[in-house]
């Protein structure tokens, strides 16, 4: 692996996260890291490093590189793309020169179809379809703090090995990475959770505590999940009963005070990441004559959140 290089592009919840977890815990420091940000957070971790933490523990590390949106003029033969998904786009072409034709891309976006969407802008660099789970927040820019998921990421298959290497870094650097074949059902169900574990959050200024002590509450995530569902199979995806079950299941790995990060968004008065966990699902239900009232309900409540801030 010697001489290979890594590029985080956007340096969130998630890009804090793996930055972090391959700081603290890598071997080969030949690999290169550099991390790629923008105004309060570039400028915080350029004077102070990075800071994450855990409930147990705080810990302030240093990337090899520290890149200013925009100014970085050397290919990668890694790309993280971590970026919220209101961002990618813009963050991918001001950053083209990141993108070789050897480059290996994973968009973690809250989204089922981000690979699909960057593909056309990123030359000849493979782009995989991938995810992550897990519940990690901006504390302040440049001071990350995760909560829960083990941040295992999940990647479709490439039919090669040319990218064995990234596999058994991040496994390394413990970042599980596991290569499937069922990669867009997979992205749903990652899906499922977020967009609506999000949404009831958001609407209703809930922790992850509250929703599973009130009957109420987990009533209406489920009524939420099952419209995705219903969305999932009309393109042929076939999520089931046992997904609900499974992200109902998930919700007690975290704490009880743990809120979305598109719940501290809207708090804050920030549209964040509405368009795609609630505007697209609403959108996309009515093309297939789908009700989504959970999904309309709550999106009134979230837009009369950001209408008062």
């Amino acid at each position: 692996m010697k001489g290979k290089s890594i590029a985080i592009l956007g340096i969130g919840g998630v890009g804090g996260f793996v930055a972090a977890r391959i700081l603290a815990n890598r071997l080969d420091k030949s690999v290169k890291l550099d991390l790629i940000s923008r105004g309060a957070t570039y400028d915080n971790i350029k004077s102070k490093g990075l800071v994450f933490s855990n409930p147990d523990s705080k810990k302030i590390l240093h990337p090899d590189g520290l890149i200013l949106s925009g100014e970085s003029k050397n290919t990668y033969d890694l790309v993280i793309l971590a970026t919220k998904s209101q961002s990618m786009k813009q963050a991918v072409l001001e950053n083209q020169a990141i993108f070789g034709k050897d480059t290996l891309v994973l968009p973690l976006q809250n989204m089922t179809n981000a690979a699909a969407l960057i593909r056309p802008f990123v030359g000849k660099a493979m782009v995989l379809d991938a995810c992550i789970y897990l519940i990690s927040n901006v504390q302040k820019p440049g001071h990350i703090k995760h909560l829960g998921g083990p941040g295992k990421v999940i990647v479709g298959s490439s039919n090669t090995g040319t990218y064995d290497w990234v596999i058994n870094y991040l496994n390394e650097c413990g970042i599980p990475l596991n290569l499937v074949s069922d990669v867009k059902f997979q992205l749903w169900k990652k899906f499922l959770f977020i967009s609506s574990l999000g949404t009831l959050t958001a609407a209703r200024n809930v922790t992850f505590g509250e929703i599973r002590s009130s009957q109420e509450l987990k009533g209406v995530w489920i009524g939420l999940m099952e419209e995705l569902i219903q969305l999932a199979q009309k393109q042929e995806v076939m999520l089931d009963e046992s997904d609900i079950k499974n992200a109902l299941a998930m919700i007690s790995n975290f704490p009880e005070d743990a809120k979305s990060s598109f719940q501290l968004d809207v708090e804050a008065g920030r549209f964040g990441e509405k368009k795609t966990l609630v505007d697209e699902v609403i959108i996309d239900s009515k093309k297939y004559g789908l009700s989504c009232t959970n999904y309309q309900l709550l999106e009134s409540k979230i837009s009369e959140s950001l209408g008062n801030n």
